[in-house]
């Protein structure tokens, strides 16, 4: 064989092994592409599910803020009415006809006396009371700022009963806040 041949025949042999190994480097470049896209895709997917999960949760986050808004300014208003309805209840006791005033400052003094068990004296926050304490043959020692309602003390100084609209109101405040909520938000 001659030199050209032998040559001819490298040169055959070389473009066929080039060939084959860039065959086989398409062929790897095609798997590689092929995995790299299924990789793509897989992340792609999970980053669409972390966003749906993450924006689920934001509009739950979202929803129970507003609920808790609502219910916050409900509770405000609830709170509102019921503090216009100590209001109101403050002046019509203020503004009681003398009849009924009477009869109220009557049982306030007889639950008073009942707790005191013995002789007391009375501070007054309207002139008829001192009436209603001298019919009762009781001694009143002063005057009281409330808009109606009688102190009553015992005379040994140990025991004093805040028996004003004022002092009734603020001690069963929780109790009527109770009341009047079940009747206004029931």
């Amino acid at each position: 064989m001659s030199a050209e041949a032998i040559i001819k025949k490298i040169q055959t042999d070389a473009d066929k092994e080039i060939a084959l190994i860039q065959q086989k480097a398409k062929k790897q470049i095609d798997e590689m592409l092929k995995s790299y896209a299924k990789k793509t895709k897989e992340l792609e997917q999970l980053i669409i599910e972390n966003g749906k999960k993450e924006c689920e949760n934001i509009q739950r986050i979202h929803i129970s803020q507003a609920h808790q808004e609502v219910k916050r300014q409900l509770m405000n208003i609830q709170e509102e009415s019921i503090e216009h309805c100590f209001h109101k209840a403050k002046e019509n006791l203020a503004n009681l006809d003398e009849q009924s005033y009477v009869k109220i400052i009557n049982i306030l003094i007889d639950n008073g006396k009942k707790q005191i068990k013995g002789s007391f004296s009375i501070k007054t926050s309207k002139p008829l009371d001192k009436k209603i304490a001298k019919e009762k043959k009781i001694p009143v020692i002063g005057t009281i700022q409330a808009s109606g309602g009688i102190v009553l003390i015992a005379d040994k100084g140990n025991i004093s009963i805040d028996n004003t609209f004022e002092g009734i109101l603020k001690r069963r405040k929780q109790e009527i806040r109770v009341q009047v909520g079940k009747l206004l938000f029931s």
